[in-house]
């Protein structure tokens, strides 16, 4: 069976003769630079070069050697966005950057990310404002520029494609621009300018997914979006919320994908956090693989979820605990986790193997192995 005819049984719910294997194929299934590059010392593989897909989270691409050793089923295409190959301004103490969205982004030397510095629309908002605003152009064709050429590859090897997105989610970006506590506020008592900005992002990404579908459509299984509406304990807005205002946008996103990708296509959402109470929302636009399936946020346990979802949505993501575990846990830990993950999402399919998230600095590349080692025993269906 082909890595692709994999996926697709799999996202159909049928049991394909193994588990598919992701990583590194997204901005949100990857690893970061400093554990990559002890994964690939502890593999014993060259990597060559590293260059970053997503210089805000230090994110490599995973190169071939190590993707082919492991086994990985789907590969990813990245565009050429501005947190790709940012130009950098060296502060003295710190790195920054201004992205295509005029969102200034810093990283203290030292540390491990980039955080949010600036924001555009911080000082004030207006129809007018957004209107008037320089938004980039989601069509162009430096954005896709050298991605054919990959897809067409990548799909006569025989691997599932996902392509990333022009940008985060419509909720995020909205943060992002705006700045969170101000939109979350704006959504409370300005929503026709909320909601204005909202449609803003929706315009901006339809007008992407044409412009990739005309060009990559016959390759790309998914499209990677996004909205993280949810933190460990709660969603960031109300279920009620989330249904008058942000529920409809998504489904517009989703409907669009359908109309512009050929089959097949499948709807792909990645939320973190507790979104155990819009999980039916989800369904209802469309939804119909969910990622990263964080296991340790509140009422995101895997039997429920199973249970609840198990025939409406493929799980893609929620292999192991990647926040306690897979960075503190012993290799033994790693494994009896893993184990118990496999035994309660693989049954019947729907299920893709891959840690909640990226795989961050401090995971211990034996715990790395352990992880692939005993995913390997237990990924044939029998």
């Amino acid at each position: 069976m082909t890595h692709r005819r994999r996926v697709l049984a799999t996202l159909r719910h049928e049991q394909p003769d193994r588990i598919p294997f992701d990583l590194g194929s997204t901005l949100v299934t990857g690893i970061t630079k400093n554990a990559y590059v002890n994964l690939a010392q502890a593999m014993g593989v060259e990597t060559g070069p590293i260059e970053l897909c997503d210089t805000i989270q230090q994110l490599p691409f995973v190169c071939d050697n190590i993707l082919r050793v492991l086994d990985v089923d789907i590969r990813g295409l990245i565009p050429n966005f501005g947190r790709k190959n940012p130009r950098l301004i060296d502060n003295g103490y710190s790195y920054s950057f201004i992205d295509e969205w005029s969102v200034k982004w810093e990283m203290p030397k030292g540390s491990l990310y980039f955080s949010i510095a600036e924001c555009p629309f911080a000082g004030g908002i207006s129809k007018k404002a957004i209107d008037d605003f320089p938004w980039p152009d989601p069509g162009s064709a430096e954005l896709l520029a050298g991605l054919e050429d990959k897809a067409k590859a990548y799909y006569e090897q025989g691997y599932a494609i996902i392509l990333e997105n022009l940008c985060a989610g419509i909720f995020e970006m909205c943060c992002r621009v705006r700045g969170s506590e101000q939109f979350l506020m704006d959504l409370a008592v300005d929503p026709d300018v909320a909601c204005c900005l909202m449609d803003k992002f929706v315009e901006l990404k339809i007008q992407y997914y044409r412009a990739a579908a005309a060009k990559l459509g016959e390759y790309v299984q998914f499209v990677r979006e996004v909205d993280d509406i949810a933190g460990q304990e709660t969603l960031l807005v109300s279920p009620k919320m989330y249904r008058e205002m942000i529920k409809s946008r998504h489904k517009m996103l989703f409907d669009a994908q359908k109309r512009c990708f050929p089959e097949p296509f499948f709807v792909f959402f990645h939320s973190d956090g507790s979104i155990f109470d819009i999980i039916p929302d989800m369904i209802e636009t469309g939804v119909e693989v969910l990622n990263p399936v964080q296991l340790t946020a509140k009422g995101m346990a895997a039997a429920g979820l199973k249970s609840e979802y198990g025939k409406d949505l493929c799980f893609w993501g929620g292999g192991v605990d990647t926040q306690s575990i897979l960075p503190n846990g012993s290799a033994d830990q790693v494994k009896r986790n893993v184990t118990e993950r496999i035994n309660t999402f693989a049954p019947g399919g729907g299920f893709i193997f891959g840690t909640v998230h990226n795989i961050q600095d401090d995971v211990p590349p034996g715990n790395l192995l352990a992880m692939v080692e005993v995913f390997k025993e237990l990924r044939d269906y029998h």
